[in-house]
């Protein structure tokens, strides 16, 4: 089977198509024949060797985490799946490997895709959507009354957040280009706020939680806009000039497990309207380079999708 591997941490030259043995699934491990994978700003730091390997890596290796195919072989202990679904899902964390045309993957950790989505389209609401849901719902714990700062609204799990955030029912802010202000409100947000012309302190005031996507020092100058109590949940690297928050806010990094249950929350959202697919650009396996530094650039708006088959 053909895979995209990286051959050592780097720049995008590092990636490269290779031919690559096709996976067994284990008992109950499904394999699946991937039609799509998304490219997340996580897969771009994988690649560049920015978060920590266990100690049986090596090269060379896969990337990627979410994934849309069809069932091709199933595990002698698989139930209520068999060949020929179409299904989607986010491998486990610490597992890499979507960027190829095969792939296993535990029983629990897919769901059927709707007739109505697209492989390319549910492969871009996987992780974007379990990472918004964990955030917001489990970490932020956002109420209906409350108002919420996002930062980088604009990008797969804004677009997400922002929408989320909506149906919720609070007061939703967010942060973008001049020329994303039109996609975001259209998606909900009730104000959008130009970073490149306004600085959002000055701006704001009062905010119950902030979403922050972007990191850096975004995250410290947050602090200024938050209620008393007020709450902060990033993904996003932070500075190493970043100090304790002060006295009264709670800053976290939320645990985004893969779960099942997530999965199904998002398809649910997507049925009854309340969330809709982000805008996607697709690329070919051929041109994987150019869709990870598409994704360097952080402006994205929301997701890159490789079409595999």
């Amino acid at each position: 089977m053909k895979a995209v591997n990286i051959k050592s941490f780097g720049g995008s030259d590092v990636l490269q198509v290779q031919e690559m043995p096709k996976p067994e699934p284990k008992p109950e491990e499904v394999l699946i024949e991937v039609y799509a994978a998304s490219v997340n700003p996580a897969d771009c730091k994988m690649r560049e060797g920015a978060y920590p390997v266990s100690s049986d890596f090596s090269f060379p290796c896969s990337i990627g985490r979410d994934f849309s195919g069809v069932v091709a072989k199933c595990g002698t202990k698989v139930d209520n799946i068999k060949i020929g679904d179409a299904i989607f899902g986010v491998l486990p964390r610490g597992v890499e490997g979507t960027y190829q045309e095969y792939l296993t993957i535990d029983q629990n950790l897919v769901v059927t895709k709707p007739k109505n989505l697209s492989h390319v389209e549910a492969a871009a609401l996987a992780l974007t959507g379990l990472t918004s849901l964990v955030s917001i719902e489990e970490s932020l714990k956002l109420k209906s009354n409350e108002r919420i700062l996002i930062h980088g609204g604009a990008g797969g799990v804004g677009s997400f957040s922002v929408q989320l955030a909506r149906h919720i029912g609070s007061e939703v802010i967010t942060t973008a280009s001049q020329v994303n202000h039109e996609y975001l409100l259209d998606l909900g947000a009730n104000q959008v706020i130009d970073y490149n012309k306004y600085d959002f302190t000055k701006i704001l005031k009062n905010i119950d939680v902030v979403f922050d996507l972007i990191g850096g020092d975004v995250h410290t100058r947050s602090w200024k806009v938050l209620k008393p109590n007020g709450k902060i949940a990033y993904i996003a690297p932070l500075s190493n000039k970043s100090n304790s928050p002060p006295s009264g806010i709670q800053a976290m990094r939320p645990d985004v497990q893969r779960d099942k249950k997530y999965l199904l929350k998002i398809l649910n959202l997507f049925e009854i309207g309340a969330v809709r697919v982000p805008q996607i650009e697709t690329y070919p396996f051929a041109l994987v380079k150019k869709a990870h530094d598409l994704v360097d650039t952080q402006h994205v708006r929301g997701k890159i999708v490789l079409k595999i088959k």
